[in-house]
């Protein structure tokens, strides 16, 4: 099975699983597949495995069900402030349902590649932490602006991503009484 996005979600792969086996691509590459397909009544195909690529650009990316701003109710209003990593993100799976979600799959698996708000989340979650752990003096609002003014990649709808990497060279912080506790 080959699933192949329409031009609203254009060149970006969600890592769904599915029962059958199958292959996702991007809208060029699925209308090229189709063209071709349309083209010859006994037209054929292998998918070989090449390798694993790292380093796919553009990566992160603003995942297609993502919110943007500003909106016709209140266009003056820009949201969301920030953005973090939410797609195809390599997450820990409950053993208790098979990797699709679906009740009729008996696989299990103890790790699983999933979008959305919840895999994006402890990315922000877990910066802020270190910020507060490093800076306890620091209100909320401060928390939030150095999230934000240290964000990069400005997309049309202003926001950014988080910048971890980049992030702890912007501030002076004192990792000496930094105790983190898991």
């Amino acid at each position: 099975m080959i699933l192949a996005n329409t031009t609203a979600n254009g060149e970006e792969l969600v890592a769904d699983a599915h029962i059958l086996p199958g292959s996702g691509v991007g809208e060029k590459a699925g209308n090229a597949i189709r063209d071709y397909a349309m083209s010859d009544p006994k037209a054929t195909t292998s998918i070989v495995f090449a390798g694993t690529k790292v380093g796919i650009q553009p990566s992160p990316v603003v995942a297609a069900f993502s919110s943007r701003g500003p909106n016709t109710v209140t266009p003056s209003v820009l949201k969301p402030d920030i953005i973090a990593p939410g797609v195809n993100i390599l997450a820990a799976w409950s053993q208790s349902v098979g990797p699709s979600g679906i009740a009729g799959d008996s696989r299990r698996v103890g790790f699983n590649i999933i979008s959305g708000t919840s895999r994006s989340c402890p990315h922000v979650s877990g910066i802020a932490a270190l910020l507060c752990a490093a800076h306890p003096e620091w209100s909320p609002a401060a928390i939030r602006s150095a999230l934000m003014t240290t964000a990069y990649t400005e997309y049309p709808n202003g926001n950014g991503i988080l910048d971890v990497v980049w992030m702890p060279s912007a501030f002076v912080m004192e990792t000496s009484n930094l105790v983190v506790k898991c």
